[in-house]
């Protein structure tokens, strides 16, 4: 269980609004959204609810769903709004059914085995009325390895100063997988604490996701290749015997 998610919630909170420019990736669901008229959407990955308040606040029937209680209690109090459930993308069930389904922030990556992948997005299918969307984006094997750097980010914020230094390591050991090791160097009011913590993640070859997709029952729509990340919208099919 990775701490940046569950002791660090509040510094993701935090350090994740000047990583990623909120407004432009709800520009982008948004316009998929109303392509296909959709509403009622359940968001795999809500994290702290950064995306939550934008997609709230322009009228969707919106549930966000995250593995960390400690995410989700920030996202209910940024929001105030109960709109928020815990649980795991591989184990879905839901006695409605939604328009869309969104993966968001490259969270299918912490999905390192074959099985997890297909029951997750099986789960995905069984959540979606018929010609549902799923939306997701992950990352490119291909353009990940080519350049697999570590990396050392500073962060200057009202309260704190934020620094992490992180260290990529490949492991293959169920794909295209790697190990990322952080440490979170933390000053606040002159006093610095200091965390380490290391997770496996998952890239995808473009090719293997789409067999992926065929296997459980998605028609693509269409693929946006942004480089190191493709985001994907396809449609529910019938799922292949």
């Amino acid at each position: 269980m990775t701490k940046l998610y569950s002791t660090l919630a509040g510094i993701y909170h935090e350090m994740y609004q000047h990583i990623f420019d909120y407004d432009k990736e709800f520009e982008f669901y948004h316009r998929l959204l109303k392509s296909g008229n959709s509403n009622h959407i359940l968001e795999i990955g809500c994290g702290t609810g950064l995306l939550a308040q934008r997609f709230l606040i322009h009228g969707y029937n919106y549930l966000g769903l995250d593995l960390y209680p400690e995410m989700l209690h920030i996202a209910r109090n940024t929001n105030n709004a109960d709109v928020f459930l815990q649980g795991d993308m591989q184990h879905l069930e839901f006695s409605s059914r939604f328009d869309a389904v969104l993966i968001t922030g490259r969270s299918i990556s912490y999905i390192t085995q074959n099985h997890g992948i297909m029951n997750t997005f099986k789960g995905i299918h069984q959540s979606l009325k018929n010609k549902g969307f799923l939306i997701f984006d992950f990352f490119e094997a291909n353009s990940l390895f080519d350049d697999f750097n570590d990396f050392d980010q500073s962060f200057n914020l009202p309260s704190r100063t934020i620094r992490r230094i992180s260290h990529m390591e490949m492991n293959l050991k169920t794909g295209w997988t790697y190990d990322w090791q952080a440490k979170y160097i933390i000053e606040e009011k002159g006093i610095i604490s200091e965390y380490d913590d290391i997770t496996t993640l998952r890239a995808f070859t473009k090719d293997e996701m789409q067999l992926f997709m065929k296997l459980s029952g998605f028609k693509v729509q269409e693929i946006t290749d942004k480089g190191k990340v493709i985001t994907i919208v396809a449609e529910k099919n019938k799922i292949q015997e």
